[in-house]
C-alpha cells in the first residue's frame, strides 16, 4: 500500500511539472495600418525581434526574425518557434518601395517595443500607431 501511495504521489508530481511549461514564449501576429490588414508580396517584409538589455540596448545574440506572409501575418519559427520572454524592440525589414515606407521602423531605429511573456503572444503592429 505504501509503494502504491508513493507511486501516485510521484505520478501526480510528474504530471504537474509537465504542465508547468518551458517558460518560453511563442510569437505570432499581424502588420496592420490604421487597424486594417496589410498585404505584401511574398518575402517582401520581415519582422525582427531584438531582446532589450536593462541598459536599453539590444542583445545581439537574442534576435529573432519572422517573414511576413502575403496577408500581413507572421510567426517566429526559428529556435523551434520559442523565444525567451522579455522586452523586445520590433523592427520591420522591407524590400523595394516598402523599404522607404518602413524606414523609420528599421531594426536599428524602430520605436516599437513589446513585452513578450511566457506562453502564446499575439502581436498586432499598427504602423500608423506603432506605440500601441
Amino acid at each position: 500500500m505504501r509503494k502504491l501511495m508513493w507511486a501516485v504521489v510521484v505520478g501526480v508530481a510528474a504530471l504537474a511539472a509537465g504542465g508547468c511549461g518551458s517558460g518560453m514564449a511563442k510569437v505570432n501576429g499581424q502588420l496592420v495600418e490604421n487597424g486594417q490588414p496589410m498585404a505584401f508580396s511574398p518575402t517582401e517584409v520581415a519582422i525582427e525581434l531584438a531582446a532589450l538589455e536593462d541598459t536599453g540596448g539590444t542583445e545581439p545574440k537574442k534576435v529573432y526574425t519572422a517573414v511576413v506572409n502575403v496577408d500581413g501575418t507572421f510567426e517566429v519559427v526559428a529556435s523551434g518557434g520559442q523565444i525567451l520572454p522579455g522586452n523586445y524592440k520590433v523592427g520591420i525589414n522591407a524590400r523595394g518601395k516598402l523599404g522607404t515606407k518602413f524606414k523609420k521602423f528599421s531594426p536599428e531605429s524602430s520605436p516599437i517595443r513589446r513585452e513578450i511573456k511566457a506562453g502564446a503572444n499575439s502581436l498586432t503592429i499598427d504602423v500608423a500607431k506603432p506605440e500601441g
